[in-house]
């Protein structure tokens, strides 16, 4: 029984040893494995370099340019391609004039046969005149129907002095809703005496254009005349279908195409994209586009237009300058603001669509050399300019912006190779009154300062 005992004690007592070996084991592999991992992050820490060479504010985004071929609407691209209109380097893309149609808005300059719709705003204002603006004011000025049953309104319409064969004519009008509801609106144009009226037209609470397209004169069945046309009233019928769902209009015009023999004509888009991640609408003021060029004739205008998304057309409402550019036959600027209407230019997605165009249809075959067409956002933010100095990426994640009185945090998520200089653009940084220090961080721990005095 003493010997069995015995024998149980020294089975424990190795049984003790060894155990305490293991844990001795994995404490010194795991300190020797700690200390490997200091050292691997001390040697990483010191191979890491990156310098902050400068931080300014800045008032505008880069550049944007065409990363795709423009689509000629009229006329055709006769050397070069969209690539050598994204620097300012006299290396141009050529654009040629060719045959193609005329356009023309013709709007409501006194009354007509009808002005049946009972309510107008501003109240002692004609009707003709609430609905015969260039550019739509919407609810400044309209014509409204209050009445279930069909009621008309027409006007006559500037005249037009033009030549030429007419392809096709529109009538448009611009209406909406006052309540969401089934109330219906349709087109009317008055020729030869006679009302022709489009099919019913759905709308909205929100404004939007509505048109009908007349290839032939409804009355003869043949190629309108420019007598028809300078005789012709244009406007809209309209009824409400229950409750305040009234019609009111805002516009009324006529658009119509046509083509002088022998007329050259330009006319051509391009697709933009300001990058949002960096440039957010939020913090966007404005937008700018400039086009280099350089144009054969001395004798018309060339014109930048943009597409409206509100209106769903190439328009130049709203811009600083809507009188064109007369070129000198040397290298010319040409640059717009789109002012306050800017958001109505770009879509969610940050897509622009920019046109240019010349004045008419006219007798000379223009050739227009296109150095640089470009957009930008109009901003308030900071760049930061850092460079990796080391032999190692860096990851950067975070930013402070200090002077006496500001002190800012900002995350941030860069990484930076070895040997490149990157600039962090934010629009939502605006840097303190002088001395301010900027600094950034990496993930391993280093910290570069930049002071401005």
């Amino acid at each position: 029984m003493r010997r069995f005992r015995r024998n149980t004690r020294a089975v424990s007592n190795v049984i003790i040893v060894v155990l305490s070996l293991v844990i001795l084991t994995i404490i010194v592999a795991n300190v020797i494995l700690w200390s490997y991992e200091l050292n691997q992050m001390d040697w990483e820490r010191m191979q890491e370099g990156c310098d902050i060479v400068e931080a300014v504010p800045i008032s505008h985004s880069l550049w944007s340019t065409t990363q795709a071929e423009y689509t000629p609407n009229f006329g055709a691209v006769d050397n070069g391609t969209f690539l050598d209109t994204q620097t300012m380097d006299n290396i141009s893309q050529t654009f040629i004039e060719g045959p193609g149609p005329q356009q023309r808005i013709l709007h409501p300059n006194e009354a007509g046969q009808y002005a049946e719709w009972a309510s107008a705003f501003p109240g002692a204002t004609p009707h003709w005149d609430c609905c015969n603006e260039e550019f739509p004011d919407d609810d400044d000025s309209y014509v409204e129907n209050i009445a279930a049953t069909w009621k008309k309104e027409v006007y006559n319409l500037e005249n037009e002095t033009s030549s030429g064969t007419i392809n096709w004519v529109r009538i448009y009008v611009r209406a909406r809703l006052t309540q969401p509801g089934t109330s219906l609106i349709r087109t009317l144009i008055r020729s030869h005496d006679q009302d022709y009226e489009s099919a019913d037209l759905s709308l909205t609470t929100s404004y939007q254009n509505v048109y009908t397209q007349y290839d032939r004169n409804p009355y003869t069945d043949t190629t309108w005349t420019w007598d028809e046309i300078n005789s012709a009233q244009v406007g809209a019928s309209s009824r409400k279908a229950g409750g305040d769902q009234y019609v009111r209009m805002t516009a009324v015009w006529m658009e119509l195409e046509y083509t002088i023999p022998g007329g050259q004509r330009l006319d051509f888009n391009g697709t933009f994209n300001i990058d949002l991640s960096i440039y957010p609408l939020a913090e966007t003021q404005t937008m700018e586009i400039q086009m280099r060029y350089r144009a054969s004739d001395v004798a018309e205008n060339w014109y930048l237009e943009a597409y409206n998304w509100v209106a769903a057309e190439f328009s130049d409402f709203g811009f600083n300058n809507t009188s064109g550019s007369t070129p000198t036959m040397d290298w010319d600027m040409y640059t717009v603001n789109l002012t306050d209407k800017w958001l109505s230019y770009i879509n969610d997605n940050g897509t622009i669509c920019l046109k240019v165009t010349d004045n008419q249809a006219d007798i000379n075959m223009t050739i227009l050399d296109v150095d640089l067409l470009a957009v930008r956002a109009k901003i308030d933010g900071t760049r930061i300019t850092v460079a990796n100095t080391g032999s190692l990426t860096c990851h950067l994640v975070a930013l402070w912006i200090n002077n006496s009185t500001v002190h800012q945090r900002f995350d941030i998520n860069i990484f930076i190779n070895a040997g490149e200089t990157i600039d962090y653009i934010n629009c939502s940084i605006n840097l303190p009154k002088k001395p301010f220090i900027a600094k950034v961080i990496t993930e391993r721990g280093n910290i570069a300062l930049y002071s401005e005095t």
